[in-house]
């Protein structure tokens, strides 16, 4: 027991010399990390393909879309919006979702509408007038008639029945009644005709109130606009990039929504006039949402101007090369029309290629260096680097994939290993 005990203590003192050690070293080794740290944010050399190109920016638009506005209604130029659909909204075929103000229409068609009540009551009050009235002279017409009979059958008598001063009394009563009879029949007819003149006066005042009804109650109908198919709503926008909202008037030719078909988009880009050159239909494009700048889409353009054109949507003097872009696939979920992006039109792509961030890149002594990160410290590392775009630069020598290498917080200017 006693042998034992200063070998015991030797090793014990071993073990608390290599305790401290490791506590002085990691207490370095953390310290050294914590000022890592607060000069920047650290990220790994990576590997993948390298595109350098011309730089595009613009905005999404839908393949298939289908502009809604005022319906075209005769005469009717100017309209005022009553209802829109939220922007955004999903809709449902058939669902309304724009509507326009209907007072002036609806005050005609109750104009209207009492014309042509008013004409059928008329029609019927004269076609009841004329019923009377001819049962009235159908019993004028029928008395004298009878007058006309008897006396007519009175000169038929014998001549020696009749003295001469009597048979002129008949000849002048039946001669009077003829002429009665002929007078009811001829005013008869003359009331038969004028009543269905009126009648037919009236019949046209109604059929053209019925016409201006009608047609009203269809226009009336048109000035709420459904969804021609499921989509979703976006406002258009005018020439000054406004966009209508209830309460505002509207020109018959103009579109206020747009319903486009969220499974088909494409972008319509806007190249610098210097690089205008550089670009041709069938080039590809890598292009990012500003809403999703983390996820890249791919497209190719499909058409190209053959001029170069102001900018959309600015005074700026600057001139664009205005381009389509055919995406390879559409995102419902992500993308919407009127998003803005950015992305590069290919000109090269170096393929499988070790990447480093530009912000990770420094000039010491005129050469290119990265500050790569390791267990214990932080190393100052030369670089021979290759092409780069406006984010990434082939790395050819001095660093390895997985390497971690520092990108300064804003405000510092350079690490200090």
């Amino acid at each position: 027991m006693a042998e034992g005990s200063p070998r015991r203590r030797h090793v014990l003192a071993a073990v608390a010399v290599a305790l401290v050690v490791v506590f002085f070293l990691g207490g370095w080794t953390v310290r050294n990390q914590l000022a890592a740290d607060r000069q920047g944010q650290w990220v790994r050399v990576r590997r993948g393909d390298l595109v350098t190109g011309v730089e595009v920016t613009g905005t999404l638009a839908a393949v298939d879309t289908q502009s809604l506005g005022p319906p075209q209604l005769e005469n009717v130029w100017d309209f005022k919006i009553s209802m829109l659909a939220p922007e955004g909204a999903d809709v449902k075929k058939g669902e309304p979702v724009l509507a326009f103000d209907t007072t002036e229409l609806q005050r005609r068609l109750d104009n209207n509408s009492a014309v042509a009540e008013q004409a059928r009551k008329e029609i019927d009050k004269t076609r009841a007038n004329v019923a009377l009235q001819a049962q009235d002279d159908q019993l004028l017409l029928a008395e004298a008639e009878a007058r006309e009979r008897k006396y007519g059958l009175k000169l038929d008598a014998p001549a020696d029945i009749l003295g001469l001063k009597e048979r002129k009394e008949v000849e002048l009563d039946y001669e009077l009644a003829r002429h009665e009879v002929a007078a009811i029949r001829t005013r008869m007819k003359s009331v038969r005709l004028a009543a269905e003149a009126q009648i037919r006066l009236l019949q046209s005042k109604q059929r053209r109130a019925e016409i201006v009804v009608a047609s009203t109650q269809r226009a009336i109908r048109e000035m709420t606009v459904v969804a021609p198919r499921d989509g979703t709503v976006v406002y258009a926008t005018d020439f000054r990039g406004d966009k209508k909202k209830v309460g505002d008037s509207v020109w018959r030719a103009l579109r206020v929504l747009e319903l486009p078909d969220l499974r088909r988009m494409k972008g319509n880009g806007e190249v610098d006039e210097s690089d205008a050159g550089l670009v041709a239909v069938g080039q590809r494009v890598a292009l990012r949402l500003d809403s999703h700048p983390d996820d890249e889409f791919g497209g190719t353009i499909t058409r190209a101007s053959r001029t170069v054109q102001q900018q959309t949507g600015t005074a700026n003097p600057v001139k664009v090369l205005r381009v389509e872009i055919a995406l390879d696939k559409s995102d419902a979920a992500k993308m919407r029309p009127g998003m803005r992006f950015q992305g590069t039109i290919e000109l090269a792509r170096t393929r499988n290629t070790l990447l480093i961030p530009r912000g990770a890149v420094f000039l010491s002594d005129g050469h290119a260096v990265a500050y790569r990160r390791s267990a214990f410290s932080v190393a100052t590392v030369p670089l021979s680097l290759g092409p780069q775009n406006d984010k990434f630069i082939e790395v050819r020598s001095g660093l390895d994939a997985d390497d971690r290498v520092m990108i300064p917080k804003s405000g510092n200017e350079e690490p200090k290993p």
